[in-house]
């Protein structure tokens, strides 16, 4: 049986919540092992490495210093995370991390090449190293049944929160654009990318209805891929059905359509279960139906745990694990919503380009703090 990587948590805003509910639950328990958490908040890493009996460090210097840490877990805001993680990697540490995964692509893709390089594993819970069961089913369909390519999708999720200005990153418009698909959305953007391909140009739309804070609760981004389909993201903190983050789709192809839809929810009404739906015209003139059901650990966006403990324990990539340079480019996307928001039009997604060669380095220590 292969150990648990010994983990410790940095940025706890977030944080707390992968400590208590994902590394000591049951998602993450076990193949993580956490031995120490760290906040720019004293008072907040102390709590909380008092709750659970675990080291209490004084900078990220230390944690990156512990011969004993394989792994970070690094949970602060997507604003220059590129060069934290270049940081933890050059000490020697593994990463995962979680969506929204930077603001810059080119530092993005910059620092997971870098990572490869150095065999270090960086991981996301969005775009996840290997596609989540839906998208995975989806993909099966289309292959099985000769669907052809896609023509339109529209992912959708949302739940209700009026939420007031508290100073952070979320009441920053530059640091978190279109507020409810950069927060909640972008699990649809990833899984699009999955489906679809690479986007050629978007354009966007929002507005506040409810919130306290200066940024929109309720947006939608449009999306025009590379291979002509047509798409859109929809995301909304306004909404009370009695379901929450239902991630709902429904993605038309040139001989078939699936859909997903909420069958379960759990008692605080997150969602529970979901169905998957295939209709499919086949040659012979015959229609198809197909259904399979789907339990909340294989929905996207979940932390692959037990993945990243393998990919760790190995030094290497999992086999099929996501191109860097597709999550580079769902940044891209980010970025050109961003633009498209400012300027008001349509804007083309540009090329990314892989960097230089990268540069091996030894591990260091860092002299920075967060």
């Amino acid at each position: 049986m292969k150990k648990r990587i010994k983990m410790a948590v940095v940025g706890l805003r977030f944080g707390e919540y992968i400590v208590d509910c994902q590394i000591l639950g049951d998602p993450g328990m076990d193949y993580i092992e956490l031995v120490g958490v760290y906040d720019l908040d004293v008072s907040k890493s102390s709590s909380i490495a008092n709750k659970h009996a675990v080291r209490q460090y004084a900078s990220l210097d230390e944690v990156l210093g512990d011969p004993e840490v394989e792994a970070v877990g690094l949970f602060t805001p997507p604003a220059g995370r590129a060069e934290l993680i270049r940081k933890i990697i050059r000490a020697g540490k593994h990463v995962m991390t979680t969506k929204p995964f930077e603001l810059d692509a080119a530092d993005a893709l910059a620092v997971l090449e870098e990572a490869r390089a150095l065999k270090k594993i960086v991981h996301i819970n969005s775009p996840e190293p290997l596609p989540d069961a839906e998208t995975t089913q989806i993909l099966k369909w289309q292959e099985e049944f000769q669907l052809g390519q896609p023509v339109s999708v529209r992912w959708e999720t949302y739940t209700r929160n009026h939420e007031q200005a508290d100073g952070s990153w979320y009441d920053d418009p530059a640091q978190c654009p279109v507020a409810p698909v950069f927060r909640l959305g972008i699990y649809g953007i990833n899984q699009l990318l999955r489906l679809c391909g690479k986007v050629a140009s978007v354009n966007v739309a929002h507005s506040r209805l409810f919130t306290g804070r200066p940024t929109a609760d309720n947006g939608e981004l449009y999306l025009q891929f590379e291979n002509g389909a047509l798409g859109s993201v929809f995301a909304s903190f306004c909404i009370d059905d009695g379901r929450r983050y239902g991630n709902q789709l429904c993605i038309h192809f040139t001989r078939g359509t699936v859909t997903s839809e909420v069958t379960q929810t759990f008692d605080n009404h997150d969602v529970r279960a979901k169905k998957l739906c295939l209709q499919a015209l086949e040659s012979e003139g015959r229609v198809v139906t197909r259904s399979v059901g789907l339990e909340t650990e294989q929905l996207s966006g979940k932390y692959q745990w037990k993945n990243f403990r393998d990919a760790a324990r190995s030094g290497q990539p999992l086999a099929g694990e996501i191109d860097p340079k597709l999550i580079a480019h769902g940044v891209q996307v980010i970025n050109a919503m961003c633009e498209a928001d400012q300027q008001g039009r349509q804007v083309v997604v540009p090329e990314l380009r892989s960097c230089e060669p990268v540069a091996i380095y030894p591990p260091v220590k860092t002299a920075s703090r967060i």
